[in-house]
């Protein structure tokens, strides 16, 4: 993970106004509850990977006021704003605090794993990274098991960068919300460095999420954003 996230003043600027630059984050994130909702078993264990301030879980919380969650984030200061937030849902809410640079290494409680999600994080890791935790979610859950993966993807490259220009600009339009990702592909690319991000494309998410034995698909996507679900069969490996 980045030091950005390590930073209290950028952690707590975040936390209040997680909206910013992401207008689709509240409408993706109310399908992403719905998938949820839909296929978490009573008993069993929602793994969050990249927990951050908690502000994901207070919202699931109302959905399923009953649900068990286990959050796994490297960012102290993330984890104290979420344990301030959740302050009350101790039994419900256990946060792992690990470096998902180095996930295999987690130390998780025992529990039945069937869902797992992300939001907004995985794109912050190296992209082997990114290929080890999607391996090691696969790897952890029960079958049949589902991973909702909520992140940012990669423009593919500069010939395609004005057609995502032109998504923006409806996204800023529809929602009233400034997206400054940039004036050129260059400028597009100097800012993730900025920020800390190495998003892989949406082909490429797919490709290691199947090579990891996830059936992945692509659900909502718009502009540079994508919600894929990924399935664990309960048969095969």
């Amino acid at each position: 993970m980045r030091d950005i996230w390590l930073n209290p003043t950028r952690t707590s600027n975040w936390d209040s106004d997680p909206l910013s630059g992401n207008p689709l984050r509240t409408e993706q994130l109310d399908l992403l509850f719905s998938l949820i909702a839909d296929h978490y078993i009573p008993g069993s264990t929602i793994l969050d990977i990249g927990s951050g301030s908690g502000l994901v879980e207070e919202q699931l919380f109302r959905r399923l006021p009953d649900a068990s969650v286990v959050g796994v984030d490297y960012s102290p200061a993330m984890i104290a704003m979420a344990a301030k937030r959740l302050r009350g849902k101790e039994k419900q809410f256990v946060i792992v605090q690990q470096d998902l640079c180095n996930i295999q290494a987690s130390k998780l409680p025992e529990r039945d794993y069937r869902v797992a999600f992300s939001v907004q994080t995985i794109h912050n890791l190296p992209p082997e990274s990114q290929r080890n935790v999607m391996h090691w979610v696969h790897k952890l859950l029960a079958k049949p098991g589902f991973f909702f993966l909520l992140d940012r993807v990669a423009v593919p490259g500069a010939d395609s960068f004005p057609c995502y220009q032109s998504v923006w600009k409806r996204q800023e339009k529809i929602y009233s919300s400034s997206i400054d990702e940039g004036g050129s592909f260059l400028e597009h690319q100097q800012y993730l460095e900025e920020q800390g991000d190495s998003p892989l494309t949406l082909q490429e998410n797919l490709k290691i999420l199947a090579d990891s034995g996830f059936e992945a698909s692509a659900l909502d996507v718009r502009g540079n954003r994508a919600l894929i679900a990924c399935v664990k069969a309960s048969a095969g490996a």
